[in-house]
């Protein structure tokens, strides 16, 4: 099964996937986790992948260019569409039910967002959201 995270802060992921039960399944063949900088799909001289929410408000939203970009890079690398998934505490809660769904699926793509949120317009390329509890963790 193939795990791709888009988030801002790939690098968290290293010490998850280099230890415990992620690391022998990775060693096993039995997953192939991938973690990728959103950054890397930002142009201009900072890469920034944030802005003003359209119609104002406070904080800043996720661009979507960056993040359709990134989704296509990804779904290049093999022949099937992924099953994109959006971290999203307005999301379904996953339980181990969701779980035991979603490994039915060959390739997963998990959307990381940060600040106020994603642009909604990046929506229409998700297949569904998930919450994982009524609270938010820093990075998505």
């Amino acid at each position: 099964m193939r795990f791709d995270v888009l988030t801002l802060f790939p690098g968290l992921f290293d010490s998850y996937l280099q230890q415990s039960l992620l690391k022998k399944a990775i060693d096993a063949g039995l997953v192939d986790i991938r973690a990728w900088n959103i950054r890397d799909w930002a142009v201009g001289k900072h890469h920034s992948v944030d802005d003003r929410p359209y119609g104002g408000g406070p904080g800043m939203v996720m661009k979507p260019e960056p993040w359709f970009r990134a989704l296509a890079a990804v779904a290049a690398t093999r022949p099937a569409k992924p099953h994109v998934v959006l971290t999203s505490p307005q999301g379904r809660r996953f339980t181990q039910d969701v779980a035991k769904e979603l490994s039915q699926h060959a390739h997963l793509v998990l959307l990381c967002g940060r600040y106020e949120g994603i642009d909604e317009r990046v929506r229409t390329a998700v297949d569904e959201e998930l919450s994982i509890g009524d609270y938010v963790l820093s990075g998505g």
